[in-house]
């Protein structure tokens, strides 16, 4: 049992200096040699030795799993979450180093790692972390074409993924505003950061550090699209799904205006009175300051006058804006017409989700001077 008490040592992460460093914690990845060929490996954490490793040549994410019993450990190499290749490692550690062997087909092949100390997520493991994740990350293209919308010229921006077995299921498109107006640069900036980066920052690779220890690589299928463009505002559809692991995909579909005059996102929450819309208490332990106050919920009379435009879908159909719906968030954005508003459902519901505009005469009564002033700008 020393054997595997060893190799509990050498994965297990590892605190930062007392006082006098900084307060993030430091884990491990390891890298070094699978026969002659340099590979990089990481393990979720040091009870359960499930992780990942590439070959530095390849960069195609192979599952390890640690099968039950066995001392010393030997781990499993898997493709997805339970097709066992028939390869498997066994391992031996001392303080910072591992090393094993790999059988594969009768063909056995030495394994040399050494400890590489890496800086933790706040809430992930060393599997997700720039320094394991990035060179898997690389290589994702964006492609340009020139698009008009109400008139006006844009650039549309579509990424996608690296052509690399368990990541390449990653699409994502954008676009970019002719600059015209004196926000334009840096509204087009924000855009450009919907596009992932290759960094594990970044929502795609936090999705793929997420995913690789379950056996997949995840999924993202994302658009951001203009719905309004005047020289003042730019409305925008953000619509898509994703999966990372858990139980289903994840679907969604906001929207988000910037005032082309400022740059900045705006926050449509403003636009209206208060008590018109019902907020979340933790909001303010989560961020202070954010960009977009999240809505919770509608006033009895917003809701009501909300619930007169929403579209019939038939007889037999179970979507509509029943009182239990409005629990469940709203986002809000901006047309000609009037405000629209957007129900934020469950995986469940997500079918029933409409785009419900309001005419600015009938969101008139809740508007406040901010919102009175936006409705101005669009006569």
């Amino acid at each position: 049992m020393r054997q595997k008490a060893g190799l509990l040592a050498a994965l297990a992460l590892v605190a930062a200096p007392a006082a006098a460093q900084e307060p993030a914690q430091q884990g491990r990845i390891w890298k070094g040699t699978l026969g002659d060929a340099a590979i990089t490996a990481c393990f979720v954490d040091e009870a359960a030795f499930d992780g990942v490793y590439y070959l530095d040549t390849g960069l195609e994410p192979i599952r390890l799993a640690q099968l039950e019993g066995t001392d010393p450990p030997e781990l499993a190499e898997m493709r997805g979450y339970d097709d066992a290749s028939g390869a498997t490692w066994t391992l031996r550690s001392t303080e910072d180093s591992i090393a094993g062997e790999r059988t594969a087909d009768a063909v056995v092949l030495p394994i040399r790692l050494t400890a590489v100390l890496v800086a933790l997520p706040k809430y992930g493991s060393a599997c997700e972390t720039d320094a394991f994740l990035e060179p898997m990350l690389a290589g994702g293209t964006v492609t340009t074409k020139r698009e008009s919308f109400e008139g006006n010229g844009y650039t549309a921006l579509a990424y996608q993924g690296p052509k690399r077995a368990g990541i390449e299921d990653y699409a994502v498109s954008s676009f970019a505003l002719d600059p015209v107006r004196p926000g334009d640069a840096a509204v087009n900036r924000a855009l450009a950061k919907a596009l992932p980066d290759g960094t594990a920052a970044h929502v795609m690779g936090q999705c793929v550090g997420l995913s690789l220890p379950g056996g997949i690589g995840g999924s993202m299928d994302e658009a951001w699209v203009p719905t309004m463009i005047t020289a003042r505002w730019l409305g925008i559809r953000r619509s898509g799904s994703d999966y990372c692991g858990g139980a289903h995909p994840n679907n969604s579909l906001t929207l988000v205006v910037y005032d082309r005059d400022s740059g900045a996102e705006v926050d449509p929450s403003t636009w209206f009175k208060p008590g018109a819309l019902v907020f979340y208490d933790w909001e303010s332990e989560v961020d202070p300051k954010p960009a977009k106050r999240p809505i919770a919920g509608l006033s009895q009379a917003l809701a009501k006058a909300l619930r007169a435009k929403w579209p019939a879908r038939g007889d037999e159909d179970e979507c509509g804006l029943p009182d239990e719906l409005e629990g469940f968030g709203w986002d809000i954005g901006l047309t000609r017409e009037g405000p629209v508003f957007v129900p934020q459902l469950p995986h469940v519901m997500f079918a029933c989700t409409e785009e419900v505009a309001m005419p600015w005469k009938e969101a008139r009564p809740f508007l406040s001077a901010e919102g009175r002033a936006v409705m101005a700008s669009l006569r």
